[in-house]
């Protein structure tokens, strides 16, 4: 995330609790949350919001909801991907050869794929899939 969303984060948060956003308060709030994608951090903010344990909303909080927003996010893409899939619009998802299942929901495949392939990374990576893990028809 730059510092300018750290910054369009705080103050939605100043929308709701009225704390004055100084260029320092920016600063930290970026040290800790910064590592989070917009996306996440919006998220994890709204779940925080949601979140009846938390009266002053500090840092810390949108980082503790960061994986629940993760997982959340996740989810609503891989529906995405499997309706347009469903549609005809998208290539099927590969499914593991050893499981029948969807390559994104073994996790022992998923495993075998972080362990076994090293540090292949994009076309080397799924040629190396296609190769060990997927077998290549329809689920």
């Amino acid at each position: 995330m730059q510092k300018t969303d750290t910054e369009y984060l705080l103050r939605k948060i100043s929308a709701v609790d009225n704390r004055t956003v100084t260029d320092e308060t920016v600063e930290t709030w970026h040290e800790i949350v910064g590592h989070l994608s917009w996306q996440v951090a919006e998220r994890a903010l709204v779940k925080t919001r949601q979140d009846p344990y938390v009266g002053w909303l500090e840092p810390r909080h949108v980082v503790a909801k960061a994986r629940e927003a993760i997982m959340e996010l996740n989810d609503e893409a891989i529906n995405v991907a499997r309706k347009a899939e469903d549609e005809g619009r998208a290539d099927p998802e590969p499914t593991c050869a050893e499981h029948r299942a969807r390559i994104t929901t073994c996790k022992p495949c998923c495993a075998r794929l972080a362990t076994e392939a090293g540090s292949l990374r994009g076309d080397q990576l799924h040629q190396w899939a296609v190769e060990n893990v997927y077998v290549m028809e329809p689920f």
